[in-house]
């Protein structure tokens, strides 16, 4: 095997001027080392299958489960629900329907057996093979089978390799008071699994939707970059269109997980996470993932942007460098304990910088040596979760920017912290699971900003990577969902948002107040170095009641339907929605 100067000898062959050159280095090391593992699909962060296991790890029957570092993988998935089947009974009847669900669509991964739709000898299935295929599918698309696999419009299937092609799509109508809107999508989504070493993913979601000026707000679908505006129809002035794609290239051995990837990270264990959640566009990264016993080890170097106010020249967006380490460390302390240490680093202005592709390397004393002002922008993130009791569960994560011994219980401005605490609660109301989570979270004045903006902002294209509501805001969750059975789910919310908008006294000092997370906190006014609390400004506040009803209609099309009360300051409103999915 060749030792770690070997591939310092071959990066020097490389050029060192371009990311290439990294990426080149780790295609190298995969290639060379050869200790053969199972390849690892990935879940999508939004997945059932993640609600369903945090709410059984709450409630005691699986203990082990670590679900703080999203995505994870469709084996580590099946593990756990092994773990569940061998404690079935202590599940209720509702549970175990559930899970048997669940089992069927991970058959692959539990069994190694060949696709339910491919007859004997077979090793490639499409629904158009032959009028009696033709037939099923359609059949399959209008009616539901109990306990069968997920469908894929395609499938490839052999000893060594496996192939899946699925296509889907959603549409939504929206109703506000007497306002509505229509909002759309394609998707397309490509698995593959090559041998014992690589797994491959692609996809493309291509949203649209349509409205008129009174509904004009951005959909929950979009995550930032740049849409697209087109005359509008149906009766509608306006169209919107924005895409996504995602892809992974990984290698799987026993040294981990190691990928050249683009998709959606949540780091934290909130239901919504102040280290990394699912606020920004897709952005490239190398990373490498290691389970150690009861711990998992994470990390991951990625090119993500400016704000595109920072990077406009001529009303044309310039590409300035910008980059984004994280590395974090989840240990199971014991079946009732786990806590986890994150670090992250955000730099640019320069080409990488090697040091910062050392996964285990600690960040912070690194960053200091790097520039003479400490431009590198450092975040701490320490989380803990702990069951007392079977059933109920408390979480927390804290964030630190900067730590000033002196002045951590005044009101100091440079105390650029956020905070989250939460409680779960988990079990059975007459047979029907049930759970409750209260979650409060809280993002300092000055949270995630940096006196270097450009650069050293905890942002990707001028969006926050954190916590989505950014700095100066605080929000209150209250959520409550039932599994009446394997087709039903029912959940009802309540949600209390405030953030400090700057006064319009303020609004003339020509200082940045703090607010937003491209904000430069070297531009402060002094009047508020020591004034500045939880929240500051003219304080607004949203309150939302939320309900969701989802059921799965067939094996293919499932629907939602939506209902919000929401009072913004002085103005009541309601917003109705219907749903429906399609996945094959």
């Amino acid at each position: 095997m060749p030792i770690i100067s070997d591939y310092i000898k071959l990066y020097n062959i490389i050029n060192k001027k371009s990311i290439v050159a990294y990426l080149n280095l780790s295609i190298i090391i995969i290639i060379f080392q050869g200790w053969v593992y199972a390849s690892q699909l990935h879940v999508k962060i939004n997945d059932p299958i993640y609600v369903y296991m945090d709410r059984l790890s709450t409630q005691g029957v699986l203990p082990s489960y670590m679900n703080a570092t999203l995505p994870i993988t469709r084996n580590y998935i099946a593990e756990m629900l092994n773990v569940l089947d061998e404690n079935r009974d202590n599940l209720s009847v509702v549970d175990q329907k559930i899970l048997d669900e669940f089992r069927a669509d991970y058959t692959y991964e539990l069994k190694g057996a060949s696709y339910f739709q491919l007859e004997d000898g077979e090793n490639t299935y499409h629904p158009f093979k032959s009028w009696k295929t033709v037939n099923r599918g359609f059949k399959d698309l209008l009616g539901y089978t109990p306990n069968q696999e997920e469908h894929h419009l395609a499938v490839y299937q052999n000893k060594d390799d496996l192939i899946w092609l699925d296509i889907g799509g959603m549409a939504r109508y929206e109703k506000r008071e007497v306002n509505s809107r229509l909002p759309y999508s394609y998707h397309f989504s490509l698995s593959v699994l090559l041998g014992d070493y690589f797994s491959i993913y692609s996809d493309a979601d291509l949203y649209s939707m349509v409205y008129n000026s009174k509904f004009s707000e951005y959909p929950d679908e979009f995550k930032g970059g740049y849409p697209l505006y087109h005359e509008g129809f149906y009766g509608y002035d306006t169209e919107i269109s924005f895409e996504y794609a995602h892809a992974y290239i990984q290698h799987s051995s026993n040294i981990g997980n190691i990928a050249l990837k683009v998709e959606p990270l949540l780091w934290g264990n909130g239901k919504i996470p102040i280290i990394l959640s699912d606020n920004v566009p897709p952005f490239a990264m190398l990373s490498w993932d290691k389970k150690l016993g009861n711990s998992k080890f994470s990390f991951f170097h990625g090119s993500i942007l400016p704000a595109e106010s920072d990077t406009m020249i001529n009303g044309l967006i310039t590409n300035e460098s910008k980059y984004l380490v994280g590395h974090r460390w989840e240990i199971t302390a014991t079946d009732k304990l786990q806590v986890a240490f994150t670090e992250m680093l955000v730099y640019g202005g320069r080409d990488p910088e090697l040091v910062y592709f050392l996964p285990t390397i600690f960040l912070w004393p690194v960053q200091h040596n790097m520039t003479s002002q400490s431009e590198d922008n450092i975040l701490w993130f320490f989380e803990g979760q702990y069951s007392p009791i079977n059933g109920f569960k408390l979480y927390g994560t804290f964030m630190i920017d900067e730590l000033k011994t002196s002045e951590m219980f005044n009101d100091w401005f440079g105390n650029r912290w956020a905070a989250q605490i939460g409680s779960h609660v988990a079990g059975n109301i007459f047979s029907y699971p049930t759970d409750i989570r209260l979650e409060w979270t809280g993002a300092r004045p000055w949270a995630y900003t940096h006196r270097v903006p450009l650069y050293g902002t905890y942002t990707h294209n001028g969006r926050c990577l954190g916590f989505e509501y950014g700095p100066n805001s605080q929000f209150l969750i209250l959520e409550n969902r039932w599994w009446i059975n394997t087709r039903n789910r029912l959940s009802i919310s309540f949600e209390q948002l405030k953030w400090g908008r700057e006064s319009k006294e303020d609004m003339a000092d020509n200082f940045d107040f703090g607010n937003d997370t491209n904000h430069n906190y070297g531009l402060a006014n002094p009047e508020y170095n020591n004034n500045t609390g939880w929240l500051i400004g003219d304080i607004q506040t949203t309150q939302t009641v939320h309900f969701l009803w989802e059921y799965q209609f067939s094996n293919i099309i499932g629907l939602e339907l939506g209902f919000s009360h929401i009072k913004e300051m002085d103005e009541l409103f309601n917003t109705m929605s219907l749903q429906v999915n399609v996945d094959y």
